[in-house]
């Protein structure tokens, strides 16, 4: 078994024996991201397509700060996030309704029912766009709402905002299913 380092260093070299093998090591949890934040599983393998293009045109950049997984995660977060600006106007807008949303019914519960990830990843795709992306910045990617606002060209405010009402929305939505 090749370590990253060593198929790092080849693939920077253009070894495409190298490419194929990192692509195969981390295709499944790149497409995991991608899946978070696509709405369909082929603009997701559109986006992995795409995102391994631009690591292995860029992993000359990587300086090997981090493990290559999460540098590789960044990118594809990041040109997922292009993607989402690029098409912005294709995006319907929601309003969010505070009437139509239900809070949860014993807010004292100590466990929540355990609920399938493909449901979840089902509700989370019904979520509208601006809601979606910040609620996977937050809680999946970890990122502090102060680089989400920056990412996203939004206030702090705004990704705090977002941030609660994907949540009341993607915890009516899977109260209801």
């Amino acid at each position: 078994m090749i370590s990253d380092q060593e198929l790092i260093q080849r693939c920077k070299n253009n070894d495409q024996s190298a490419q194929k093998m990192l692509f195969e090591k981390y295709a499944n949890r790149m497409m995991a991201v991608c899946m978070r934040y696509c709405k369909n599983q082929d603009d997701a393998k559109d986006l992995l397509q795409d995102g391994f293009y631009k690591v292995f045109v860029n992993i000359k950049t990587f300086k090997g700060n981090s493990t290559i997984s999460t540098w590789m995660t960044r990118v594809f977060i990041n040109l997922a996030l292009n993607k989402q600006r690029l098409g912005r106007n294709k995006y319907d807008h929601y309003e969010f309704d505070p009437a139509k949303e239900k809070a949860t019914e014993d807010p004292y519960q100590e466990e929540p029912p355990a609920i399938a990830p493909e449901k979840v990843l089902a509700a989370l795709n019904q979520l509208p766009d601006i809601y979606k992306i910040v609620l996977n910045m937050y809680a999946v990617d970890s990122m502090s709402h102060k680089e989400i606002a920056k990412k996203l060209g939004i206030s702090v405010g705004s990704s705090k905002s977002r941030l609660s009402r994907g949540r009341v929305l993607l915890n009516t939505l899977l109260q209801n299913k």
